[in-house]
């Protein structure tokens, strides 16, 4: 059996089987999950070229050893799909237990070649990872990620009187701003309320439209120097 035609047949089967995370599909596979990364980044390849992920989260608290993952939403580039995750799908709703959640967002934006996320560094990025760890599940592995928020802090980028996306998106002049939610929608939504968890998937995924929109921003005005790995 030739090479080529093994590597045919498992990209076939793992178009068949992407749904699975990582780890579930390298053992239906039977390879390991490093070749299961090869298998997914040649199927972006072979569809659509060089994938972004502008992914942004939404959470019971800043402090991860504390708050829980509600929901989160990736924006795939340049298909334009949205995909988003909440913890109404997983553990009867339960957020005492994200760790599935978790998982299922990491796996998602892996499937890209670069991560996008508005203040990522500072927040999104070290919440996940944490919420995976206290899960027993590995972090998010190292990519290609760009963090829009320093292209407008002053000393790195803009100076804008802040950096904040509410503000650069109104300095901007963006149709789509930061959507602003009442108390008691999140308090609601850490109760499993299913109308408070749809109001946070819809911020979420505008926040991932808006973060996109400053992304190509930051690009057409040529304030991105230099683009590196992280976590």
């Amino acid at each position: 059996m030739s090479e080529s035609w093994m590597t045919e047949a498992l990209i076939a089967k793992t178009k068949k089987y992407n749904h699975l995370s990582r780890e579930d599909l390298a053992e239906v596979l039977n390879v390991t999950e490093y070749k299961v990364r090869e298998l997914r980044r040649e199927i972006n390849r072979e569809v659509i070229g060089p994938t972004i992920a502008v992914f942004d989260l939404e959470t019971t608290d800043l402090k991860a050893d504390f708050g829980r993952l509600l929901c989160g939403s990736v924006l795939s580039y340049p298909a334009m799909e949205m995909q988003s995750f909440r913890i109404d799908d997983y553990n009867g709703g339960s957020i005492a237990k994200d760790g599935p959640l978790a998982v299922a967002i990491r796996d998602c934006i892996e499937r890209h070649h670069i991560s996008v996320g508005y203040y990522s560094k500072g927040f999104d990025v070290s919440f996940l990872n944490t919420r995976l760890m206290i899960a027993g599940e590995r972090k998010m592995e190292s990519m290609l990620h760009i963090d829009p928020i320093w292209f407008y802090r002053g000393w790195r980028g803009l100076n804008f009187r802040s950096s904040k996306m509410k503000v650069v998106a109104k300095v901007l002049g963006l149709e789509e701003t930061k959507q602003d939610v009442p108390d008691e929608v999140w308090i609601n939504a850490r109760h499993g309320d299913k109308g408070s968890l749809d109001i946070l998937v819809d911020r979420c995924e505008s926040d991932c439209r808006i973060t996109m929109d400053i992304l190509c921003h930051a690009l057409d005005n040529r304030l991105m120097k230099s683009i590196q790995t992280y976590p």
